[in-house]
């Protein structure tokens, strides 16, 4: 870890880990707009048809960038937390890793919960 008071640019492997943290935390709003956008969209056609197979696409692949973001999080979480006694903890990084944890278990709840209505609701007929 650099020094934060020196101006130097970031390695690589920081600009590597940086990219992975906002991936991880941007991933989480990702899915809840698909989830809404796209569920409120399929919900129309669901509705008519009554096949709720699309519905449950959707719900699948917001709940795997859901569970991506989380796994992400805890590795760079994991990572920053083990680290030597004699180095300090970058706690940045830390703390958005660990908000990233809880906005990822959040969302999956949401989507779990959109999913919930979902299996409740019956077409129109």
């Amino acid at each position: 870890m650099r020094n934060p008071l020196e101006h130097t640019k970031p390695s690589p492997e920081e600009k590597r880990t940086d990219a992975l943290l906002w991936t991880a935390f941007l991933l989480n709003p990702l899915a809840m707009g698909i989830n809404t956008i796209v569920g409120f969209t399929v919900a129309h056609w669901t509705s008519d048809t009554g096949r709720k197979h699309y519905s449950y696409l959707v719900s699948a692949i917001d709940f795997l960038l859901c569970i991506c973001a989380l796994g992400i999080s805890i590795s760079l979480r994991s990572r920053f937390s083990e680290s030597p006694e004699d180095v300090p903890i970058d706690g940045r990084r830390v703390f958005m890793a660990k908000l990233s944890i809880l906005i990822s278990a959040i969302t999956a709840l949401l989507v779990i919960a959109q999913t919930l209505a979902l299996l409740t609701l019956h077409p129109f007929d």
